[in-house]
Order: structure tokens, then C-alpha cells, then sequence
């Protein structure tokens, strides 16, 4: 945790140490060391804290305070209890958090990650800059796993914080399915003593959901794989009788699986009887919410054929109808059609707030349950008046069809464009599986300052291997890094040249950050032809073994 500080009512907690002031209580915990994780309880006034990688759960009462030790196990940099070590941070929960209250505060359910196998990385640490004290690197080392070397080994586990002399219950992984080399992809509480949990094999094509009570009782109620490219786990949604999981199905046409809305029925400790709810070439990106009540889902998805969209969607549960798009009409003050919109519903589905951020500056507006408007939160008129006072760029979005597949093109022209001139290109590429960087979301970067200021014609490219155009595309990329997307690159920037009279050909490069720097530079090793001119490669890839 860094230097922060967050109130909760009555209760404060400050970090490098945690005091709390409850009443007229203080109370000084760990005496200024640094914790490393704080989580409150969702009922009652007691947390859990992490100190040197042991978890300690805290109750507080006008008379006394008690700390409980739940584990002994941890050691820096070894062994992790309640929080995750860097690589399962980094790359799997992208949180720092590794433990789950149940819903009414009585179980703890963590997560232990055992380094021990894992390999050193070292990495120099310089210091302050020109401080004596510094004046020599020091060496860090941090456990780095790679390619064919050890993973960490993961233990999940759940105990009775009510019952003092209870222990740990270990939740075992389903190794018959995912191997001992496995990954924990994520855990939710399934009710008051029930943990659903994701385990997949380390390639990631094969996956188990598992359902464990908190005597650690082990159900295997649903069994995924992915036989063309890699799984996208994800945490099912109980809504009554009904189950919600994102799972990639047939779109009825050419471009293959999209990702949908599934609902099973869960019954027998399976989910049975699937039903798509949101059929047709369209991308879902998550759940926000479900109106038990009202019998909907509203989820953020692409529009069919429209990758760089973003839109608001509901859907009713029974499936009885095609999902009704909420934010495809609604008109930024500049008189444009929303495409890309998120939304955060209140707890009761009564009201929602929903934030159109683009194509142009984010507004968010406050909507009831039939979708009335009741106020307007916040229209970012200040960053309107500035932009209106600035030179843009004029934008260019259109399709090239190479290798079978059309590849999205984002072309930002100078504000005075003028096809007799003669422009130079760069193309920004990142080119990573299952990502993409032409969104409709409103942004401003290092661009517009090439476009408006340097004459600059700038391009982005969504080649193969990118998200949000069905899996045939999506999985062109599988086990091919350094390929696919590098013949595209190429082909669509040769097309460009060719179609447009105005790109100088003899001025063309391209950029890119870390994988972006990784195809930049196989770009520049592959381009036969000459296509680029040049390129920049920052912070790349320069070999798989070592990432």
C-alpha cells in the first residue's frame, strides 16, 4: 500500500502505519511498519490487514480491541498470504488484493502464493539522484517467472473468523482437469458459505469452475476448453434461478465467435440448458448489473460491425427479446451520436449513471429505471470551451481487406488537409492478441500535436490477432507472434501509399511501446519492400524467452 489515507466515517486509517481512532479508542497497529493490504469487513467494524505477508484479522468493541494472527506462514519475497505476489498481480488479478469476505463477514477465503521455485530476476535500483548515499546501483532481486521455468505454486483456503480456535481449510485445486501447474484465474463468494472459483492450466485453453463449501467440500460444476486460441475466464453471475457467464459463441456468420452473454439454469451442482442472450457479431465486454426485479441484464458490448463502439445494452433474462441498445441515440452536446459509453447502476437498479466518453468530451448523466434523464452530472463544458480554441485533426476511419480479413485504419489528417500536398506517415502500432487501438473514446495525445503542428498524416492499424471481430480473426495471432500482424502492418501500409497519392511513400515509419516495440521492430526485419523508412522501438520484446 503507498502513502495514503482513507476515512470510513469514524474510522481512520493512515498507511506507513494504521492507527485507528473508534470512539475514544486508539490503537496502534504494527508500530509504523508497512502494511501491505487493509480490508475492511462488509458487516459489522472489523478488518484484515497483511504485515510481512501474514494476515491478521482485527475486531474492535468500546472495551478491547483483538488482533487474531490467521497465518505464519509468509516471508518476503517467498511467501505470500492474502496478497499476490508481482506476477499474479501484473498479469492475472490486476489487484493487489487476495482476500474474499463472504457476503455476511463471517468467512475469509485467501489465496498463498509460494515462490520458492520461481527464479531471481535482478534489476539495479540507482536511487536519488545525486545523493552520496546512492552514488553505487544496489541490486534488487525479485522472483520473475519466464517461459518454461517455475510458476508460483497457489493455495487457496477459507477460515471462520468468528471462531477463534478454528484453523484454515484448504480448498484444493481440481488437478485431474488443470494439472498441477495451474493458474487461479479468480474467486467470488457464491453465497454466505459457498467459494466459486476459476482454475485454468498454465496454457490457459482449458478451464474448471469450482464450487467449494467452507468445509472444503470440492464441486466441479462447469468444464470449459478452447480447441483454436485461449480462454477469457471470467466470474459467473447468480441472478435467482439463473447463472450469467461470458463465453465466445457462433455469430452466424464468416468472422466466427463473439463473446455473449450465456445464461444456464444451475441445477445439480451444474449449469445446464444454455441460452445465448445476445446473439449476432457483436463483442460483449462485461456485466454491469442485473435487475433481478425487472428481469434484465445491462452490459457494455460493441455494435455488430462495429469494433471501435462501446455501447449500453440491456437484455431481458427470459431471453424473450433482441437486446435493446440505451446509449446508441443519445447525442453529445456537440450534436454526435454517443459510441462509447460505460455506466454504474445504484443498488437497487433504480438509477444509473451513465458516462458517454465519447467521440467527443465525457459528459455523465444521471438516468431513473425507465431511462428518464434526472440530472445532469458533469458536461465538462471548461475542457469544451478550451478544446474549442485549438486546432484538430481531421479523422478518417475506414476498412482494408488483406490476407482474408479486414483490418480497421485510423487515418488523423492535419487540420488543413489538402490532397495535393504531400504528407509523411507514421503508424502507431501495439499489435498485441486480443487488443485493439482504434476506440471511439474520446482522447488526446502526442498525435495531435504530429498532425496539427507537424503536417503529419498519423495511423493506427487493428490487424490480425486484435479483439472485437470474432474469433477466426482473433485467433490468426495463436502461438504466431510476430507474424500475422506483421504482414498486415505492412500490406495495409502499402495499400495506403498506393491509394492515397498524398502519403509520401519515401516519408513513411512507425512506433511502438513495449509489444508495440516488438512488432515495430519485426516490421522493419520482415518489410522486403521497403514499405517504412524507419521506425521506434521503445521497451521492446526483443525475444519471448525473456519476457
Amino acid at each position: 500500500i503507498f502513502k495514503r489515507a482513507f476515512f470510513f466515517h469514524r474510522k481512520k486509517i493512515l498507511v506507513t502505519k494504521i492507527v485507528l481512532y473508534i470512539y475514544s479508542t486508539f490503537e496502534e497497529i504494527a508500530n509504523e511498519a508497512f502494511i501491505s493490504l487493509a480490508l475492511w469487513s462488509p458487516i459489522g467494524s472489523d478488518l484484515v490487514y497483511v504485515l510481512d505477508n501474514d494476515i491478521y484479522h482485527m475486531t474492535f468493541n468500546r472495551s478491547q480491541n483483538v488482533v487474531r494472527r490467521l497465518t505464519t506462514s509468509g516471508e518476503p519475497g517467498i511467501i505470500y498470504n492474502g496478497i499476490p505476489d508481482w506476477v499474479y498481480e501484473e498479469e492475472v488479478f490486476g489487484s493487489p488484493t487476495a482476500t474474499w469476505y463472504s457476503p455476511d463477514g463471517r468467512y475469509l477465503a485467501f489465496a498463498t502464493f509460494n515462490d520458492t521455485q520461481v527464479k531471481d530476476m535482478a534489476i539495479f535500483h540507482y536511487g536519488i539522484p545525486g545523493s552520496l548515499e546512492d552514488q553505487y546501483p544496489t541490486e534488487v532481486r525479485i522472483k520473475y517467472p519466464k517461459v518454461g521455468t517455475p510458476n508460483p505454486t497457489v493455495t487457496l483456503s477459507v477460515i471462520d473468523l468468528t471462531d477463534p480456535s478454528s484453523e484454515a481449510v484448504t480448498l484444493e485445486a481440481p488437478v485431474d482437469v488443470v494439472t498441477s501447474d495451474n493458474v487461479l484465474y479468480n474467486v467470488n463468494w457464491w453465497n454466505q458459505t459457498h467459494v466459486i472459483t476459476t482454475w485454468t492450466n498454465r496454457v490457459q485453453n482449458q478451464s474448471q469452475l469450482t464450487m467449494y463449501n467452507t468445509q472444503g467440500d470440492i464441486k466441479l460444476v462447469f468444464f470449459d476448453e478452447e480447441t483454436e486460441g485461449w480462454l477469457q475466464p471470467n466470474i459467473p453471475i447468480k441472478t435467482g434461478n439463473y447463472v450469467l457467464y461470458l463465453r465466445r459463441e457462433d455469430s452466424g456468420t464468416s468472422a466466427g465467435r463473439f463473446r455473449h452473454i450465456d445464461r444456464y439454469e444451475y441445477k445439480d451442482d451444474r449449469f445446464i440448458k444454455p441460452v445465448d442472450l445476445t446473439p449476432g457479431p457483436s463483442e460483449v465486454h462485461t456485466i454491469l448489473a442485473v435487475d433481478s426485479a425487472r428481469g434484465r441484464v445491462y452490459y457494455l458490448a460493441t455494435a455488430p460491425g462495429e469494433p471501435t463502439q462501446r455501447n449500453l445494452y440491456s437484455v431481458p433474462l427470459d431471453g424473450s427479446q433482441e437486446p435493446t441498445c440505451i446509449s446508441c441515440e443519445l447525442l453529445t452536446p456537440e450534436g454526435n451520436k454517443c459510441t462509447y459509453a460505460t455506466a454504474s447502476f445504484s443498488s437497487q437498479r433504480s438509477f444509473y449513471a451513465l458516462t458517454c466518453a465519447g467521440p467527443d468530451p465525457t459528459t455523465v448523466t444521471i438516468y431513473d429505471e425507465n431511462h428518464q434523464p434526472v440530472s445532469t452530472w458533469t458536461n465538462n463544458d471548461l475542457t469544451r470551451k478550451l478544446l474549442s480554441r485549438k486546432l484538430m485533426p481531421k479523422q478518417k476511419d475506414f476498412n482494408i481487406t488483406v490476407n482474408g480479413y479486414d483490418c480497421r485504419v485510423r487515418l488523423l489528417l492535419p487540420p488543413d488537409f489538402d490532397e495535393n500536398k504531400s504528407y509523411p506517415l507514421l503508424v502507431f502500432v501495439y499489435a498485441a492478441p486480443n487488443s485493439v487501438r482504434i476506440t471511439d473514446d474520446h482522447k488526446i495525445g502526442y498525435e495531435h500535436y504530429f498532425t496539427t503542428s507537424r503536417d503529419v498524416v498519423y495511423a493506427r492499424i487493428d490487424a490480425r490477432g486484435s479483439a472485437y471481430k470474432g474469433s477466426n480473426m482473433l485467433f490468426e495471432i495463436y502461438r504466431k507472434l510476430g507474424t500475422v500482424e506483421v504482414e498486415d502492418t505492412i500490406a495495409v501500409t502499402s495499400i495506403l501509399q498506393k491509394q492515397y497519392k498524398w502519403i509520401d511513400a519515401n516519408r513513411t515509419g512507425l512506433w511502438g511501446w513495449n509489444h508495440g516495440g516488438f512488432t515495430t521492430g519485426m516490421v522493419l526485419a520482415q518489410d522486403a519492400n521497403s514499405v517504412f523508412k524507419c521506425g521506434i522501438s521503445v521497451a521492446p520484446v526483443t525475444s519471448w524467452i525473456y519476457y
